[in-house]
């Protein structure tokens, strides 16, 4: 059943105030339905975490919450665990993307415009959709390692008003030349891979940076990974591989590896390469190698745009 009460998790400060903007007008549409709906303003890091446990925690799968995450993959991700945590059954997602890149958004026919995203939570209908999972944290679109979780980092912590795929062109332009290349072990369904590792990324979407196409075919509905590895490659050759992502024509290079699988176990060979033993996942570090990352399918119900 669709629910009859709604939070939207917002941070009120956010691009200047348009996310509350945003959050007092999805709260405004949802009341004109007789629907019961509050704003929940953050106020510090992970609290939008909290505010969602604090609210799922109190419904019912016989009453279920609707949770509007109004911000970034990071906002979403952090609703995301809430739900997941305190029992999917209680709530369904509902996405108003208005971070940096919104990510996952966009892979489910989302827009970061009002009248895309109150299609999908007026108008849409809850289907499931699979997440990403590294221990006990759930992510909604692609888990980095190397060279992207690099460079994911670099743009989380930079103050350039850059957005979308410019704010990854920007930030690799900056990691290039210090990156090291880690020699890591991989096994999937696939098999094993063990040797240097530009990048790994283990895809539930196809996008991430906005608009870069690591992984094509990547579908969050069909219970499995895309994975796209990248060997050895050399530092010359990184510029020309980024548009060739936009467009998914890397999958060709001879240095390019695609896989399918439902795990994925990685392991650092070398041990003295911190920086590139991070995972980073919609915009926020979920973890560090060695590491086991495995997909849920149909884990939690979205708003999605109908047809």
């Amino acid at each position: 059943m669709n629910p009859r009460s709604y939070i939207v998790v917002c941070n009120p400060t956010a691009g200047k105030g348009k996310a509350l903007r945003l959050a007092t007008r999805i709260r405004d549409a949802l009341r004109d339905r007789k629907l019961s709906c509050d704003i929940r303003p953050t106020q510090a890091p992970g609290d939008a975490e909290r505010l969602v446990t604090e609210a799922v925690s109190a419904a019912t799968a016989d009453d279920p919450i609707g949770v509007v995450a109004c911000g970034g993959d990071g906002t979403i991700q952090q609703a995301a665990n809430a739900i997941m945590h305190c029992g999917s059954d209680r709530a369904v997602l509902g996405l108003a993307p208005s971070g940096r890149c919104n990510d996952f958004a966009r892979a489910l026919g989302i827009k970061a415009a009002y009248a895309s995203i109150s299609a999908a939570l007026l108008s849409g209908i809850p289907r499931p959709v699979d997440l990403g999972r590294i221990g006990d944290r759930y992510f909604c679109s692609i888990a980095a390692v190397g060279f992207d979780a690099v460079v994911t980092r670099y743009v989380n912590d930079m103050t350039m008003p850059l957005r979308g795929t410019l704010s990854y062109i920007y930030g690799a332009m900056q990691v290039l030349l210090r990156y090291r290349t880690p020699r890591l072990k991989v096994s999937g369904d696939f098999g094993d891979y063990e040797g240097p590792v530009f990048m790994l990324s283990t895809a539930n979407t196809a996008c991430y940076g906005g608009a870069l196409r690591i992984a094509p075919d990547a579908d969050p509905t069909d219970g499995v990974f895309d994975i796209c590895l990248v060997s050895a490659i050399a530092k010359y050759k990184i510029m020309t591989l980024i548009p060739r992502v936009l467009s998914a024509a890397h999958t060709r290079l001879p240095q390019v590896q695609m896989h399918r699988t439902r795990s994925l176990t990685i392991e650092p060979v070398d041990t003295d390469n911190a920086a590139a033993e991070e995972i980073w996942a919609d915009g926020e570090l979920v973890g560090r190698l060695p590491a086991m990352i495995d997909i849920v399918p149909n884990a939690i119900r979205v708003f999605q745009p109908n047809g």
